[in-house]
């Protein structure tokens, strides 16, 4: 796509409209959610017909873009989840206004080498994204603030634009205007809560502690090549999340990623001749590579991160747990359910299609994703890394994740999401987000 008249037009109104966010100090919260509500109304019904100009071809055909819809959708959301933090909230409309807009204007007028994991988009964008959205948040959030932010700020708003970049950079239908400012915000306000313990971080003893961290994943990893169960960017990753893991979440965290792990690799490997005849077999003899680790193991790795810095990481180490043990559902339901047969069906309306069918549920890989699901809570409740209600929560976490994973990976249907590794990023997040919430609604109930 080249950078037409109508295209400037329509980036220079996406980042326009982040001059509204300059009002939220003078508006009450409610009165900043209303506005935003009427705005997903206006974008929906009356912005196609009175400026057809900002619509591009086939959005003028049928009269209506779901992008600009999404826009002040994602704005209500950020205004929602950020209630207590509207500086976040502000930073979050930064990055989907200023990155956003930006990343496809560096990318249709610079050009230039294209990503090795999306041709569909440059390095240029990928950069647009990054400086613009950082520049936008760090003012937004400094003039929700009101003052200049910290240079501890800075980096946690740099933070959030690299993960917003990271994820707007990666092949998805899923529109932009969604799901990379929320992850930003959420990554910013993550880390600005670990701000008080950065300094135990650096410290002597914390070096020594990632030092052999390091060393462990970096034998295991070499170990895991030479047996041929994984690639060697599979094995670089999974040592570099794996140190992560165990210097920040703990030794309990740590073995439910080799729970994780041998699990899932035992369940590859079964019946893998039925699955090489149907297709369906992972590529490489199911060795993974680098992007089934990041797709499987970061938002694990990202949790128990902000575990291990923060002053009472609890919540976080369950977060890491729950999005392991939907992995694991995940990988496990998948590759049983394809071995085995057994009734297959589509969600939501539970339509029966052929084993192997893009987002199908099975009833023999349901259950066993369910057991393995089980299987590494209940190694986590061993290792008190889980209380009784957090191993419960973590089944419930992988259950959901799951659903959310079939519905959006659902074959033929419009919203489907076609990229394995980032339906896995997905449902790993979902279960992360998902267990604190279960457990505190049980806490509320008792």
């Amino acid at each position: 796509m080249t950078l037409t008249g109508a295209e400037a037009a329509r980036k220079a109104l996406h980042i326009g409209m982040a001059g509204f966010a300059l009002l939220l100090p003078e508006l009450s919260w409610g009165t900043a959610l209303a506005a935003a509500g009427f705005a997903c109304l206006f974008n929906v019904f009356v912005l196609p017909r009175a400026t057809p100009y900002f619509l591009r071809r086939e959005e003028g055909e049928r009269g209506f873009s779901l992008g600009i819809a999404l826009y002040p959708l994602t704005v209500l959301f950020l205004l929602l989840l950020f209630r207590r933090n509207l500086p976040v909230a502000a930073a979050g409309w930064g990055y989907l206004a200023f990155g956003d807009g930006f990343a496809s204007i560096c990318g249709m007028t610079l050009g230039g080498p294209r990503l090795p994991w999306n041709s569909q988009k440059s390095f240029s964008g990928f950069f647009g994204y990054l400086f613009f959205g950082f520049l936008g948040a760090s003012f937004l959030f400094g003039v929700l603030s009101s003052r200049i932010p910290s240079p501890s700020e800075l980096i946690c708003l740099f933070a959030g634009a690299l993960a917003g970049a990271a994820i707007e950079s990666l092949p998805s239908e899923l529109d932009d205007n969604v799901l990379p400012p929320l992850v930003g915000a959420a990554v910013l306000a993550c880390l600005l809560w670990t701000r008080g313990g950065w300094a135990d971080a650096l410290g002597a003893g914390a070096a020594r502690g990632a030092l052999l961290a390091l060393t462990i994943n970096v034998v295991a990893s070499g170990i895991g090549l030479s047996l041929r169960l994984v690639r060697p960017s599979g094995a670089l990753a999974g040592a570099l999340l794996g140190t992560v893991i165990l210097a920040f979440g703990g030794a309990p965290l740590y073995l439910s990623l080799w729970v994780f792990f041998g699990v899932g690799t035992i369940a590859t490997r079964f019946c893998k001749a039925r699955k090489e005849a149907m297709g369906k077999a992972e590529e490489e003899g199911g060795r993974r590579g680098a992007a089934n680790v990041l797709a499987n193991v970061s938002v694990a790795a990202f949790c128990a991160l902000v575990a291990g810095l923060g002053t009472n990481g609890d919540v976080f180490r369950l977060a890491a747990a729950a999005a392991l043990a939907t992995a694991l559902m995940d990988t496990v339901g998948t590759e049983i359910g394809q071995a085995i047969a057994s009734p297959t069906v589509l969600l939501p309306d539970f339509r029966r299609v052929p084993p192997g069918t893009d987002g199908a549920v099975s009833v023999a890989g349901t259950l066993a994703g369910l057991a393995a699901a089980a299987v590494l809570a209940a190694a986590g409740f061993a290792t008190t890394l889980l209380a009784g209600s957090g191993a419960v929560a973590v089944v419930l976490a992988a259950c959901l994740g799951n659903v959310l994973e079939s519905f959006l990976g659902r074959d033929g249907a419009p919203w489907r999401v076609s990229n394995g590794h980032v339906l896995n990023f997905l449902n790993t997040s979902a279960g992360a987000v998902a267990a604190p919430v279960f457990l505190a609604a049980a806490g509320a109930v008792s």
